[in-house]
């Protein structure tokens, strides 16, 4: 009887097929020593989870308390919110040498003077005014009594002129001085403010220092025979006759300056008021 293995052909079979399994059976070990070993399970520490995932699911920043981010160092670079920018004022841009400033034609200021307590020479006829000076304004212009009726209507551009009916400087009284809206004559008066020093020089050389207490706009005194211009205040639109009241004599010492605020009457006339300092 033939036994399982004694032809050649089928031992080499028998040799293969125990190779083949012999292979088959290392093989996980093979791999168990190639590869690393899978890393066990473990809990992921707070901090990181709160690192990764900041905000828990169903609740906010405040419930998983999230640190306080670091300022920046440059806060230009921060965002603003909208509340802060409704509302909000726009920088101011700081001048530069390259930048041109818009400049009005108001005189620069300059200083007073120390003027002492006049001795009054009010019954002498001969003692009249000179000149008018505000130094905080850069008035600095003759002063003579007008000489008609068309030099008070439209008076000349030598300086400036006291009505007729008005009174001389330091006698008492109401003294009505008026001048042209003009750069060197009275239009300075447009920037008076009060408590500021007007100063008269008499014709002795006296001067008499007075004080600016009062700053009257809008005065009437309409001219029919010009138009009116547009957006008046009511009480230049409105007016059929001129306040002549300012030009009244007044129980005390002032002195009343006038002149106008525009091209012609219907603009109005602008009325200073200052009383003397030596009665302070």
């Amino acid at each position: 009887m033939r036994r399982l293995g004694d032809d050649p052909i089928e031992r080499r079979s028998i040799g293969l097929l125990a190779l083949a399994l012999s292979m088959l059976v290392g093989l996980p070990l093979l791999v168990g020593a190639v590869m690393p070993p899978a890393p066990s399970v473990t809990t992921m520490p707070k901090e990181l989870s709160q690192m990764l995932d900041p905000i828990a699911p169903g609740g906010d920043d405040a419930s998983v308390g999230r640190p306080a981010p670091v300022p920046s160092a440059d806060l230009s670079t921060e965002p603003l919110s909208t509340e802060a920018l409704v509302g909000a004022e726009p920088p101011t841009r700081p001048a530069t040498a390259t930048q041109t400033l818009e400049v009005r034609d108001e005189p620069p200021p300059r200083g007073e003077r120390s003027i002492g307590v006049p001795t009054l020479r009010s019954s002498d006829p001969g003692w009249t005014a000179q000149r008018l000076e505000i130094p905080a304004l850069g008035i600095n212009v003759s002063v003579a009594l007008a000489g008609s009726t068309a030099d008070e209507l439209f008076p000349p551009h030598g300086g400036a002129y006291i009505l007729r009916s008005s009174s001389q400087p330091g006698r008492g009284t109401n003294s009505y001085i008026f001048a042209h809206a003009m750069p060197d004559l009275f239009k300075p008066l447009w920037w008076a403010q009060a408590g500021q020093q007007v100063i008269v020089t008499m014709s002795d050389g006296q001067q008499l220092g007075y004080r600016i207490t009062a700053i009257i706009p809008d005065v009437p005194c309409p001219d029919a025979t010009k138009p009116k211009p547009a957006n008046l205040p009511p009480a230049l639109a409105n007016a059929t006759h001129c306040d002549l009241s300012w030009t009244l004599p007044t129980p005390d010492e002032r002195i009343s300056l006038q002149t106008s605020q525009g091209f012609n009457r219907n603009y109005g006339e602008l009325v200073i008021i200052a009383e003397p300092d030596w009665r302070r």
